[in-house]
């Protein structure tokens, strides 16, 4: 598990309680043919319930971060979300010159917020979801994929009409679907999920990592000539618990190669 190629770093730490105990990581990445730098700002598995403390420091913190580019990399709700928490957290996303979007994740099939539900939903909050689709961000393309576990990929309607000459950026939730996504013209794939392990023991690693993690528990992996980052995310799942994983929020940086 290399860091990433351009190098890595905790900018910020809000420290509390371990479930709100959140960092915020900056990472580069070295593109070839980038015409400019773009910075991606990656939210991810906040698991949101209702109005509690996960909500607050979670909004908190994004409110307040900047990007050129504003990804949602799935599990945003979980089963019992409010309509009002989750507008709560979408208002305080940042703007993005380049846009904001989102992908699936397995709790919006699983809780409710199926893929016409949760489009719905955050258009009303200038945010796109991608759902086996591509978008041309200028600098740099951007295709969303269906979540491996819980919905249906289509990574030949996904890529549909990308330009392989161009870089281009893939968001998935799962990140067992990595070797399938990595390709040439790919530099960077970005997934959440497996919430980092939430309880990783010194000596044993990860105690529990959902279906479709594969072997990509946190951080930075490599496949040819694409890497792929593994989000920790902000939220819990199966219990309110984190141990040497803290809550993450991370900003992606490309530059270009020497840049």
């Amino acid at each position: 598990m290399p860091g990433a190629p351009g190098g890595s770093k905790v900018v910020s730490r809000t420290r509390g309680p371990a479930l709100v105990d959140i960092e915020h990581t900056a990472h580069a990445v070295p593109v070839a043919g980038l015409a400019e730098p773009v910075s991606i700002l990656q939210v991810t598995d906040l698991h949101l319930r209702g109005d509690d403390e996960v909500l607050a420091a979670a909004t908190a913190v994004v409110s307040r971060l900047e990007a050129d580019v504003v990804v949602l990399t799935g599990d945003v709700v979980t089963r019992g979300w409010t309509r009002e928490a989750a507008d709560r957290f979408l208002d305080a996303l940042p703007p993005a010159r380049l846009g904001r979007y989102a992908i699936m994740g397995n709790w919006e099939y699983w809780a409710n917020a199926p893929v016409d539900t949760w489009r719905w939903f955050l258009d009303r909050h200038g945010v796109r979801l991608l759902v086996d689709e591509n978008v041309d961000l200028g600098p740099v393309q951007l295709v969303g994929t269906d979540d491996m576990l819980a919905g249906r990929p289509d990574l030949a309607r996904a890529f549909a009409g990308v330009d392989p000459g161009r870089p281009t950026v893939a968001l998935t939730h799962s990140p067992a679907l990595f070797p399938e996504v990595a390709r040439p013209g790919v530099p960077l794939v970005l997934s959440g999920h497996t919430h980092g392990g939430q309880v990783v023991l010194p000596g044993v690693g990860s105690m529990f990592l959902p279906r479709a993690s594969g072997d990509y528990p946190r951080g930075w992996y490599q496949h040819d000539t694409s890497w792929l980052f593994v989000c920790r995310g902000l939220g819990w799942s199966v219990a309110p618990v984190r141990f040497r994983c803290r809550p993450e929020v991370a900003t992606v940086t490309l530059t270009g190669v020497g840049g």
